[in-house]
């Protein structure tokens, strides 16, 4: 097998050390898209994990606090 691949890259006929493989325009604003996609829903997935834990944590003390201590949403 080492043979045969060493045997065409020394006669130059495989396509694949001729042709450079780049990403054109469109997909580089796909994979844009697709990072940017990723990066939202994990900032939201971070808002609703913090403001749940954040209620979870608090939610005993909500019966005892003072009219007007704990903020309403």
């Amino acid at each position: 097998m080492g043979f045969l691949v060493n045997h065409e890259l020394r006669r130059g006929t495989s396509p694949a050390c001729k042709v450079g493989v780049h990403a054109t325009f469109i997909q580089k604003v796909i994979i844009c898209m697709v990072a940017g996609f990723l990066a939202a829903c994990l900032i939201q997935w971070r808002k609703v994990f913090a403001e749940g834990a954040d209620d979870a944590l608090n939610k005993g003390y909500a019966h005892t606090a003072p009219p007007g201590f704990i903020k309403k949403r």
